[in-house]
């Protein structure tokens, strides 16, 4: 039942009733034409047969009247016009008649259309005739004197049975025809639906199996229509969609991960606490380790909590002038990297450089490079912020003398939770999700992120924003 309410079903029935009325109107519109042409020209042909013979016939109904000679005139005149040719006198009587044998000779002929042709006019008629058993074509022309008087009227019928049988091979033909062009158009409107519809199909079998799961759907449809452009938009939805749910699967597992090594941490320094004496110094320790783990706990969640705010995307973005906001970082920063044994360098120009941004954010930015600059760099090193223009783009630097990144590892240490060194990073209290926020950020803000590094020689990153004309 459901096949009677498919796309295909509907486009074969809507292309046969389409063509099946188009073909009924042509039939009904080329048989009526045809029709009045054959009726026509019978009616012509009967009408000029007729008054060629009237001219024969004006000599002849004057004084005395020889029925012979007129029947035999008649019987001329009708096997060249192939009409039955009768002869009539103003009176009505029947003086020459094409058939001997059975016909009316001297016989009255009671005839509306005799009756209008005595009176001066040209008459037609079909009736039924019982000689023949078929219907026939007759008409009645009036014999004129010089003077316009009526003196006898010609008869003429002729049977409409070859008419007819012409116009049943027409109907037979323009049936045949309906049916051949429903045959032609409903064979090619199936291919045409089954066109248009075996990739809807397709995409429909494809979006219930990924509805179950089964996100690595692929449409093969290369027509450039639209449902061609449906299939390739389908196609990358469903390559997204599968990139964003094994990122998500993947997020998810490193969540895990990540929460629980300090869970766990946690977890064992709480047993210890309430299953062994310890002495103070000992107790005082362990509580330590348990506020540093706690402490990583809370950052990660915190920076989940700045990446699902980034994607909410709900952001209002102002005129920020990079050199301010670089020197206040600079300033607020340069105790922390004193502490740490590095040089904290300022390359600022005086010459204002303006973006559109939302400033807490770019100060996000800023402060986790500085993070991963200082976290990675040792004691006697420098870390350098430079801020200059190229062409329409604002960019900002930050160069470390650290230990470098490996080439391998450089394309995804922006990815979340991607560390170059796990065992430091944990140590150092690191979440992994510093420079996924430092990549969303700046994808927020319509800019681009990249890093240069040696191993061994250290590090630089770059993100680079729209510059704001002036």
């Amino acid at each position: 039942m459901a096949r009677f309410y498919s796309i295909r079903f509907r486009l074969t029935a809507m292309f046969l009733a389409i063509i099946l009325a188009v073909m009924l109107i042509i039939s009904l519109f080329l048989y009526s034409i045809l029709e009045r042409y054959h009726m026509n020209n019978l009616l012509e042909h009967l009408q000029r047969t007729g008054f060629l013979a009237s001219d024969f016939l004006v000599g002849h109904l004057r004084g005395q009247i020889d029925t012979v000679r007129l029947s035999s005139l008649a019987e001329n005149i009708s096997r060249q016009a192939g009409a039955r040719v009768v002869f009539i006198d103003d009176q009505g009587t029947v003086v020459g008649d094409s058939v001997r044998v059975g016909g009316l000779l001297n016989q009255a002929l009671d005839q509306e259309d005799v009756k209008t042709a005595l009176d001066g006019t040209v008459s037609s008629s079909i009736t039924y005739s019982e000689r023949i058993g078929h219907e026939i074509k007759q008409m009645a022309i009036p014999v004129l004197e010089e003077s316009g008087e009526v003196i006898g009227v010609i008869f003429l019928s002729t049977s409409l049975a070859d008419v007819y049988q012409t116009l049943a091979d027409i109907r037979i033909f323009l049936f045949l025809s309906t049916l051949l062009a429903m045959a032609v158009v409903g064979g090619g409107s199936i291919a045409l639906a089954r066109r248009f519809t075996g990739p809807l199909e397709e995409l429909t079998d494809a979006a219930k199996k990924m509805s179950e799961g089964k996100l690595d759907q692929h449409i093969e449809f290369t027509s450039g229509d639209e449902i061609g452009r449906l299939a390739d938009q389908f196609n990358i939805m469903a390559r997204r969609l599968n990139y964003y749910t094994n990122n998500l699967k993947k997020f998810a597992a490193d969540v895990a991960h990540e929460v629980r090594t300090p869970l766990t941490t946690m977890s064992l320094l709480t047993k210890s606490l309430k299953e062994h004496d310890m002495e103070p110094r000992q107790q005082k320790e362990f509580i330590e380790d348990l506020d540093n783990e706690l402490e990583r706990l809370v950052q990660l969640v915190n920076d989940l909590l700045e990446l699902s705010k980034l994607e909410k995307n709900q952001v209002v973005y102002e005129e920020v002038t990079m050199n301010f906001l670089l020197r206040d970082m600079i300033r607020g920063n340069r105790y922390r990297f004193k502490q740490a044994g590095l040089d904290l360098i300022a390359l600022i120009p005086d010459q204002p450089l303006k973006v559109s941004a939302v400033p807490m954010q770019l100060r996000q930015v800023v402060s986790n490079l500085l993070d991963n600059a200082l976290n990675y760099t040792p004691a006697g090193g420098s870390v350098t912020v430079s801020l200059f223009r190229e062409g329409d783009e604002v960019i900002t630097m930050v160069e470390d003398t650290g230990s470098g990144i490996p080439k391998e590892d450089q394309s995804f240490i922006f990815d979340r939770f991607y560390r170059v060194d796990q065992a430091r990073t944990r140590e150092g209290g690191g979440t992994g999700l510093g420079l996924a926020i430092v990549s969303e950020i700046i994808a927020k803000h319509n800019g681009r992120v990249w890093v240069e590094s040696e191993e061994g020689r250290g590090s630089s990153f770059y993100f680079a924003l729209p510059a704001v004309k002036n």
